[in-house]
């Protein structure tokens, strides 16, 4: 597992041993989880509240797709 800094109000983390499409978990202060895929920033599964919240992350994820996709298959190959 990779789990990189806190920015604000999430964290991501990017798991080994998993399946399907290459997604990231994204982790809110307030317990709050979701799945992203990497390169279409979909939500798989998951909510948060109010979604404006996601928003950060899911323009970070977008910027940094290169790298948590290279993480991913890293750790899933």
């Amino acid at each position: 597992m990779t789990s990189y800094p806190p920015i604000n109000d999430w964290r991501i983390k990017i798991n080994g041993m998993e399946h399907g499409i290459p997604h990231v978990h994204v982790e809110f202060r307030d317990g709050s989880r979701i799945s992203v895929t990497i390169e279409t920033c979909e939500i798989l599964i998951g909510s948060v509240t109010p979604a404006k919240r996601l928003n950060p992350a899911l323009s970070d994820i977008a910027q940094n797709s290169d790298k948590y996709l290279i993480e991913y298959r890293r750790l899933n190959p």
